[in-house]
């Protein structure tokens, strides 16, 4: 048994020399992605860390609240040590340290006191944005102080400008384009001269027209309390060799913040992340399934209180963006410590990172930025220390594909997104990339299916709409002809339904069902006459009444399931049919109970029977528009949504208006009096689902009160 034992261990050392452990497996954080409907799914990792360095393993002491980083060409990292009132340069092999404490310039003595923002030029110059002092500081290659900007003077600026530089990016031309705490007209933009230029990109103020009411009635008091509407200032800027510039911002309208996220809106009132050219526009591409933001799943605490400031509630705090190649930007979350990345249509490729002491996490993630070979150098002023991150084969294989897609090479870049679907089947990207390879080959009906599982409608729709023509080619004359025949079968049939209900006696005992039910089609295109003698001629019944309303609900509900891909946006439906269906009926019997009561007290001709008749009835040109609107839908491209809308809207406003008529002929109304009945039945309805609500809770709170009666009785017997 002994010998065993040896044997066994023996063997699982072998296997554990002849298979190492990958690496990766010990990194202390998942790197995951979004699928379109917002779930996350876990993915390779992109970037694993390589190393951590502190300022006492670096030989200059710790660093204290360090803000800022950046790196140039050949590698060499530069570091605003903020509390030390510091500057480090570090050495692309991260061994060599200089450091900007105190300089000369033009026969001047200069110190930093509280620096924030360093920024490299493409030349090598380094600018540092020194808050306390006011100044921004221009550093050569040998870190000899070779220019200053002072603060700007020019009558173009505002009386209350506050100028307290904290970051900065400079373009190939030499304009600086600053930071300003406290400053809420935008970016500061000064010429190569160092003059003030122009505010770029100023935040909007967005107020709501109910806070603008409600604020009319608060007292002095109280509107110091609330919140101050002025525009947000960015905490971060970034350029690209375009002269774009990258700007980060937080808000303080959490709320509005997390319904832009779920919404998946493309506006820019509450965008963590812009992208200004020039003119200060935001030209930044949002066609991801969220816009980018961070986190997509956002919790908020138990309370309610969507102002909470704990890392596992509210919105991600963007605090600085890192520009790759070919578009590629990632986000620092300086709230949860993770970095996300992003392509240059702002679909998100991986995220990965946290909170935490081990390697790759974060105490307080405050700045990121791109190295040498695809590098990633993030700063953490929690912990005094930067960690630099390596690419994995999986990373550099999106990075690769990304490169290839950008410059139009989508044969070779199939292969590519293909390896990457090997490792990460959810990785939406991959598909959307295929998928664009298939549609410039013409082969649409394969792009139409990796667009799907992508679920990238809009590429959808393009491949579709190719397809459509490619398909109906063959049948372009045929198209005119059916469309005719349609046409005159519709006319037919409503000729036919004429001539029977105008054979149909007006009065008669007994009514056979179809008499019932095809006299809808008079009511429909002759309301007031229909309804008149749908109550005094009895031309309608409850069973035929109950049929219609039976059509209505069948056609909301196949609209539910029916409705096609490019309308709806999703590959599945979540419709609950049975509740869908009791809505459907419970709506229609609370307006019937609301109607009846209210019209009681209104001297109203109709009862309750004549009522729900009448409603039913005044249903039918939904069953008309909903069900080939429905059918439509599964044939139309993005562009051609517009009809299919215009057919459901006709529908329900053609059906509004003759209930309209239902109650003014029902209840020999005039038209200020219907007007009013109306309106007071949809206050009733309000009324008695909240009655029927509050039944519930209270039925409920009995239960569980003789629940916990009985649970009591039960243990002290």
């Amino acid at each position: 048994m002994r010998m065993l034992r040896k044997a066994a261990v023996a063997a699982a050392w072998i296997l554990l020399l002849a298979f190492p452990v990958s690496a990766q497996n010990s990194v202390p954080y998942e790197t995951y992605t979004y699928r379109y409907e917002g779930n996350t799914v876990e993915s390779p990792h992109a970037f694993v860390p390589e190393d951590t360095v502190t300022g006492a393993a670096l030989g200059v002491g710790e660093l204290s609240s360090p803000e800022d980083l950046c790196t140039d060409a050949q590698g060499n990292l530069y570091i605003a040590d903020t509390g030390n009132g510091r500057v480090l340069a570090l050495s692309a092999d991260r061994t060599a340290v200089r450091t900007i404490r105190t300089f000369a310039y033009e026969g001047k003595e200069y110190s930093l006191t509280k620096p924030t923002g360093v920024f490299v030029t493409g030349e090598g110059d380094l600018y540092v944005a020194d808050s306390t002092g006011i100044n921004i500081y221009i550093f050569g290659k040998d870190l000899t102080c070779k220019g200053l900007i002072a603060k700007p003077e020019s009558g173009l600026l505002p009386q209350d400008f506050s100028y307290i530089p904290t970051k900065i990016a400079v373009d190939k031309a030499g304009r600086a384009y600053i930071i300003s705490a406290g400053n809420t007209y935008g970016v500061v933009a000064l010429d190569n001269r160092g003059e003030f230029s122009t505010f770029i990109g100023a935040q909007k103020v967005t107020v709501s027209v109910v806070d603008k009411m409600w604020r009319k009635f608060m007292t002095k008091e109280q509107k110091k309390r609330t919140l101050h509407y002025v525009p947000t200032n960015y905490n971060n800027i970034n350029i690209d060799e375009k002269g774009f510039l990258y700007v980060t911002s937080t808000y303080s309208n959490i709320s509005a913040v997390i319904n832009t996220i779920r919404s998946r809106s493309t506006d820019n009132r509450y965008a963590m992340i812009k992208k200004l050219n020039s003119s200060g526009e935001d030209v930044l591409v949002r066609s991801g399934a969220f816009p980018p933001a961070g986190d997509v799943e956002i919790a908020v605490g138990s309370s309610g209180n969507e102002t909470n400031t704990d890392i596992y509630y509210g919105p991600s705090g963007i605090v600085d963006a890192a520009l790759g190649e070919d578009g590629v930007y990632s986000l620092a979350d300086g709230k949860r410590g993770k970095i996300f990345t992003y392509d240059s249509s702002g679909n998100l490729l991986y995220a990965f990172g946290g909170t935490g002491n081990q390697p790759g996490l974060f105490r307080k993630l405050t700045a990121i930025d791109y190295g040498k070979d695809g590098r990633l150098a993030a700063l953490d002023s929690g912990a005094g220390a930067i960690t630099f991150f390596r690419p994995t084969e999986y990373g550099k294989l999106v990075q690769k594909a990304i490169h290839l897609t950008a410059n139009r090479k989508y044969e070779e870049s199939v292969p590519v997104y293909r390896e990457i679907l090997l490792e990460n089947a959810n990785f939406d990207l991959a598909n959307i990339g295929i998928g664009t390879a298939m549609m410039r080959e013409g082969k649409y009906e394969e792009a139409m299916r990796y667009f799907k599982l992508a679920n990238d409608v809009s590429d959808y729709s393009e491949s579709y709409a190719e397809y459509r023509r490619e398909k109906l080619g063959n049948f372009i004359l045929l198209i005119p002809l059916a469309a005719v025949a349609l046409c005159a079968v519709i006319a037919w049939f409503f000729k036919f339904v004429k001539a029977y209900n105008a054979k149909t006696p007006h009065r008669a005992e007994r009514r056979t069902f179809a008499q019932e039910f095809l006299y809808v089609f008079h009511v429909i295109f002759r309301p007031f006459n229909g309804f008149w003698e749908l109550k005094r001629s009895r031309r309608g019944s409850v069973r035929a009444a109950t049929v219609i309303l039976a059509l209505a609900a069948g056609s909301i509900l196949f609209r539910s399931v029916g409705m096609g891909y490019i309308y709806t946006g999703r590959t599945v439906t979540d419709a609950n049919l049975p509740v869908s269906l009791l809505v459907i009926l419970a709506i229609v019997a609370i307006w019937c109970v609301a109607n009846w009561c209210l019209t009681s007290l209104m001297y109203g001709e109709g009862n309750l029977k004549d009522i729900y008749i009448a409603s039913c009835y005044a249903l039918m040109p939904i069953v008309f528009f909903t069900v080939p609107a429905t059918i439509l839908s599964n044939f139309v491209t993005a562009n051609e949504v517009m009809f299919v809308n215009f057919f459901f809207m006709i529908g329900y406003l053609w059906a509004g208006f003759l209930l309209f008529c239902a109650v003014l002929s029902t209840h020999d109304y005039g038209l200020g009096k219907n007007v009013i009945a109306v309106s007071l039945t949809a206050v009733g309805m309000i009324v008695i689902v909240f009655l029927a609500l509050l039944f519930v809770n209270l039925i409920g709170q009995m239960i569980a009160m003789a629940t916990n009666i009985y649970r009591e009785i039960t243990f002290r017997l």
